[in-house]
């Protein structure tokens, strides 16, 4: 009997041991920074959100009371796996009048359980094994994890603060390789709140046709944008049709964060196909009342996320000023999303010997109680930065400044 359990335990480890995509991702970082600020919070220190981009505000009435109602009437069952007709309807309705894509019908989108999910999804449909998708250096951590997870390569491409931390064609081409499958665009870019212009996203689309990519476009903070700038979907231009898999997030745009609803949108019908697949073995379709609450959203007044988008500009003037006010830190100013990106001075002293992203993120919270991201959990460019979320409330905003002015 011993020598039957024992082997039993030994083929369970080997089983557990062997290499599996999982395994490539991290716990993640800001979760560990998250920890850390709630943990001194419970020992009675004043801390400062900036390290997690949930907004801070509730969600619109119209919204709250859509939801309620769905409750009320008894809408808590299965739904159809790829969304409610309504809501697919009115994706749909969105989609052609305010992001002008042409998309075929309302069969084409997906609900999904958040921005997330449409990332793994999509890539789980896009790659086979050991294919290559391009992705932003530095990038939001979860679109690399999705593509490793997928089984595929993420190809990081760099980008400069001096080129505005934008991804063009000419960075892009030279990445590619036969075994590239799609390019990844995120604008307003988390985390630099870079913003493609409709030129760059031209000659990026031009790019695709001719190397017969995908592009995957994350548009997750498509009403976050600053000084009067455009957001331009590149789905919307001329020779898109069948070559870009649209990605969006009710997260941002309609601080719906905490309700997991985001939509895909793509012409390819294979494409299609295998992510309806993915969602119906996956979440098998999205919390069924909070569905009634995004057709709200997205039909209701719009005058809740114009308000919203107005106060982190001023969030975001208001962080400027403070961290320019700094020797050690070099901020980016964003055009869009609610991060503010910020280069370590090579001068700066550091902690213990060490001047990295991790070390300032540590410094800033354990002695002055600001949370921040350490630059290094965004790709191998992030690397000696910092980025700070203002997407919490306003006072945590002037109670970091405040710390600023002190340093």
């Amino acid at each position: 009997m011993m020598t039957v359990v024992n082997s039993q335990a030994a083929a369970a480890q080997s089983i557990s041991n062997r290499p599996h995509p999982v395994d490539l991702i991290p716990m993640g970082g800001i979760v560990t920074v998250r920890d850390r600020l709630l943990e001194l919070q419970a020992q009675g220190r004043t801390v400062m959100r900036l390290e997690s981009g949930d907004p801070s505000f509730d969600i619109a009435p119209h919204v709250r009371e859509a939801i309620e109602k769905a409750l009320r009437d008894g809408h808590t069952h299965y739904t159809a796996g790829a969304g409610i007709p309504g809501l697919r309807k009115a994706i749909f309705e969105k989609l052609r009048t305010v992001n002008r894509i042409a998309i075929k019908d309302a069969n084409h989108v997906l609900v999904t359980n958040g921005a997330m999910h449409a990332l793994y999804i999509t890539f789980r449909a896009l790659c086979s094994d050991g294919e290559e998708v391009i992705v932003p250096d530095p990038t939001w951590t979860e679109t690399a994890d999705n593509v490793r997870l997928a089984g595929g390569v993420a190809v990081g491409c760099r980008t400069t603060a001096q080129t505005g931390y934008k991804m063009t064609a000419a960075a892009v081409e030279p990445l590619i390789t036969p075994r590239t499958r799609a390019i990844v665009l995120n604008t307003p870019h988390n985390p630099t709140g870079a913003v493609l212009d409709r030129q760059t996203l031209t000659d990026l689309l031009e790019l695709a046709h001719r190397h017969n990519l995908m592009i995957v476009s994350d548009e997750a903070y498509e009403h976050v944008i600053y000084d009067g700038l455009e957001h331009v979907s590149i789905g919307s231009l001329p020779g898109a049709e069948g070559r870009v898999i649209s990605i969006y997030s009710y997260s941002k745009s309609y601080a719906m964060s905490g309700l997991r609803v985001g939509y895909v949108a793509c012409d390819d019908d294979l494409l299609m196909e295998r992510m309806a697949k993915l969602t119906r073995c996956t979440i098998n379709g999205v919390n069924s009342a909070t569905q009634y609450g995004a057709i709200a959203a997205l039909t209701g007044p719009q005058d809740f996320t114009v308000e919203m988008n107005r106060v982190y500009q001023h969030r975001r003037d208001l962080l400027l000023k403070g961290l320019e006010r700094l020797t050690f830190l070099k901020p980016f100013k964003p055009d869009g999303a609610f991060y503010v990106w910020a280069a370590i001075d090579p001068a700066w002293e550091g902690i213990e010997g060490k001047r990295d992203g991790w070390a300032m993120t540590h410094w800033l919270l354990d002695t002055f109680g600001v949370g921040s991201a350490p630059g290094e959990v965004f790709g191998a460019a992030g690397a000696g930065h910092v980025r700070f979320a203002f997407s919490c409330a306003t006072d945590h905003i002037e109670r970091a400044v405040a710390a600023f002015e002190r340093m």
